[in-house]
Order: C-alpha cells, then structure tokens, then sequence
C-alpha cells in the first residue's frame, strides 16, 4: 500500500514533465507549447494545458508556468483555470506557486486580435 500512494504521489507531481509539448509559437522572452493530449471538448468549449518556457527567470523566479486554460471557441474567449510556476524549464524543477481559480467566478477575457494569445486560441480551436 505504501508503495502504491509513493507512485500515485510521484504521477500527480510528475506528469507535467511526462507531457507531449507541441512548439506553437516562440519570440524573445521564449517559447509557448501546448499539450493536445490533455485538450477536451464539450460543445464549443475546449480545456486544455499550455506551457510558456522562458530564457531567464521571470519575476516569482519562473523559468517556466503551466496552464490550464479554458477557451470559448464560439465567442472567442478564455480564462485561465489553474497556473503552475516551475524553477525550471518546460516544467521541471521545484513548484514555486500553484494558482487555482473558481471557474464560475473567474471572468473571460476576450482574444485580442492579431496576438499571440489569438495564434493560441486559433490552434486550440481547430482541434
């Protein structure tokens, strides 16, 4: 018993380094993936998990955050569910801060167009 809580422990922390990262964008400050694997689909609606992987260490000492986002693919919308921020790169390392957030009473907000933020929701909404 002891040995499964230890691999049950182990693939809960884990399984952010375990991920399948698709490259869909890459600038000056880095690069932003996302992971098809976690996306789920319910009518217009689309979670999934995105990563952005920094050059150098980010204000709470990040090299890299974790998402899990919710996008309104109808409307063009999204909030974010859940934040992960990592001491390493393509979230490895030590957990510095996990941010969850009540969906119901988390606002949308809109796509901006031609951003990078509308290059993500175009990718995730034509799965």
């Amino acid at each position: 018993m002891k040995k499964l809580s230890i691999l049950l422990i182990l693939a809960c922390t884990s399984s952010h380094a375990l991920a399948e990262w698709t490259m869909i964008q890459t600038n000056d400050n880095g690069n932003m993936y996302i992971d098809f694997d976690t996306l789920q689909k319910t009518g217009d609606l689309v979670s999934i998990s995105t990563l952005n992987d920094y050059y150098s260490l980010q204000q709470k000492g990040e090299l890299s955050s974790q998402w899990t986002e919710l996008h309104d693919c109808k409307y063009k919308k999204f909030k974010a569910l859940a934040i992960n921020d990592y001491t390493g790169n393509m979230g490895n390392g030590n957990l510095i801060q996990a941010t969850h957030f009540n969906e119901a009473e988390t606002a949308w907000s809109d796509v901006v167009r031609y951003s990078i933020g509308e290059l993500k929701a175009n990718v995730i909404c034509s799965r």
